[in-house]
């Protein structure tokens, strides 16, 4: 059973890695393009459709999470549990509300705080595969 949910993990975790490095270095530095109402309207529907992509992705992803440590040797699972929880805390507390009130001046801003998901959610990508070895 454990096998199971740790292949599930890394499978929702390579998917959200593909999907943040494809925001990190062509959606995101993108916005920064668009001016005026064409910028918000964009950005509002980008907002409304990504979170059908990635909802099912992270929810998954932290619900596999939760299972490998409670039927696994949680020792093994800290470092990434610990990844996941600063990925959902940057996503909470830093680009959530930075989306909230983005213009176009604030997309630097926003590019260079998602680093902290991009680099988090890659790095817990390789210590899930070293795992699952």
């Amino acid at each position: 059973m454990l096998h199971t949910f740790l292949t599930i993990q890394l499978i929702a975790c390579a998917a959200m890695t593909g999907i943040i490095w494809m925001v990190q270095v062509a959606v995101y530095p993108l916005f920064a393009r668009l001016e005026g109402k064409t910028f918000d309207d964009y950005h509002t529907r980008y907002m409304n459709q990504v979170t059908f992509v990635i909802a099912p992705f992270m929810f998954l992803e932290a619900t596999t999470c939760a299972a490998c440590l409670y039927f696994g040797h949680w020792q093994d699972f800290v470092i990434p549990t610990i990844l996941l929880a600063v990925v959902w805390a940057s996503t909470a507390f830093i680009q959530v509300p930075q989306h909230a009130k983005l213009t176009p001046e604030k997309v630097p801003a926003l590019v260079r705080s998602n680093w902290i998901r991009t680099i988090a959610w890659t790095t817990r990508l390789i210590l899930l595969a070293l795992i699952v070895e």
